[in-house]
């Protein structure tokens, strides 16, 4: 899993919890616009504890260092537990820009929202610096696009 490593290490600085998985994994993106993975300075995370609550805390990605002491937070609807995905958000950009849908992205968020029928794996959702969503399947990579 991707994000084990960020999963125990808020779980420890709380203390007394354990993560079940990810709701949201949002990305703050240098300068609010990116043009590759490298402009994804880390993310904001909001993890799902066994006991029913939500924590939301940020963590840097490499090189940088760094994370947020975790908070508890009202859980966000909708959304559904994950804790495993195969595709990260490096592949997840490097697929956004294998289509005609915009040079730069400015946002990049991976979930699994309840819909009807249920998803079968968290996605990564990029808007495009033209407006455009894309959505890539977290797991098979499929590919989807409002054009």
């Amino acid at each position: 899993m991707p994000n084990k490593t960020q999963l125990t290490t808020a779980a420890q600085r709380v203390g007394n919890v354990h993560f079940e998985g990810l709701l949201r994994k949002e990305g703050v993106i240098r300068r609010g616009v990116g043009e590759n993975y490298d402009d994804v300075l880390g993310f904001n995370y909001i993890a799902h504890e066994q006991q029913g609550g939500c924590y939301e805390f940020y963590a840097a990605n490499p090189p940088l260092i760094g994370m947020t002491e975790p908070v508890p937070c009202p859980c966000p609807l909708g959304l559904e537990t994950f804790d495993e995905y195969r595709i990260d958000y490096k592949e997840a950009v490097r697929l956004f820009h294998s289509g005609n849908w915009g040079n730069m992205f400015t946002s990049i968020t991976l979930s699994r929202p309840l819909v009807h029928p249920q998803t079968r794996e968290p996605f990564w959702h990029i808007r495009s610096n033209l407006g455009i969503d894309v959505v890539i399947d977290a797991n098979s990579g499929e590919i989807h696009a409002n054009t």
